[in-house]
């Protein structure tokens, strides 16, 4: 359950900005109305980034189960990535892409859309590294350990959660005529990265304390201060 949470709120928060080739392909078709399109271009890569978050996922439990001193850099590591990531949030300005009105059928084309959000995601090596970064971050600071068949459930939801996003991107553009107030938007965006900053800052204060986020067991909470365990 945790770990399926997990994942939805990591790909539904990752793709809000509207700067990725996907989220432009998305925000362009739901400017043409278009959104059956949009919607098939945002399936498509959200599965192929599911894959990806799979593979780093099974190589970040790898690394973790074969290094002693892996959990405690990964620590610190995902503890600065999380601060970066804010203050990213906080700054960053979402500006309406310039679009240039196509006349193209919108009929029979959803499968082609789909293929073109597949490739896209396919072909973006980033993709695998951005989902490294995210997993690095996100499960020391959640102190989330996955076994099994709860690494697949973690990359479902991811792939949920970017799906889920674009829906109501596309919903808010058909509610908006075209004309999403991206103001509304920045202002989620930047409350979203003021939270990241602020968890970042409690993880670091009970990483010094030598008390985990969220511990599984009390009883952890009984452990001896050390600042880079976990």
């Amino acid at each position: 359950m945790i770990a399926a949470l997990a994942g939805f709120l990591m790909g539904f928060i990752g793709s809000m900005p509207v700067a990725g080739p996907t989220s432009l392909l998305v925000f362009h078709r739901g400017i043409l109305a278009r959104y059956r399109d949009g919607w098939a271009i945002g399936l498509g890569a959200g599965l192929v980034e599911g894959v990806y978050c799979a593979i780093a996922v099974h190589t970040f439990s790898t690394l973790r189960d074969s290094l002693t001193f892996f959990t405690p850099v990964a620590n610190v590591v995902s503890i600065l990535l999380l601060l970066i990531l804010g203050f990213y949030f906080i700054l960053s300005r979402q500006r309406t892409p310039e679009i240039c009105v196509e006349q193209e059928p919108s009929r029979g084309t959803w499968g082609r859309q789909f293929c073109t959000g597949l490739s896209i995601a396919t072909f973006n090596p980033t993709l695998l590294l951005t989902w490294s970064a995210a997993v690095a971050m996100v499960f020391p600071i959640i102190n989330l350990t996955l076994h099994g068949y709860e690494g697949f459930a973690f990359a479902a939801s991811v792939a949920i959660g970017i799906v889920a996003w674009f829906t109501i991107l596309l919903a808010l553009l058909r509610r908006f005529n075209g004309r999403l107030p991206l103001s509304a938007l920045q202002v989620m965006i930047r409350s979203i990265g003021l939270g990241l900053i602020l968890i970042s800052m409690v993880s670091a204060g009970r990483l010094i304390f030598g008390l985990p986020l969220f511990p599984t067991q009390p009883a952890q909470y009984m452990t001896s201060n050390s600042w880079l365990a976990s």
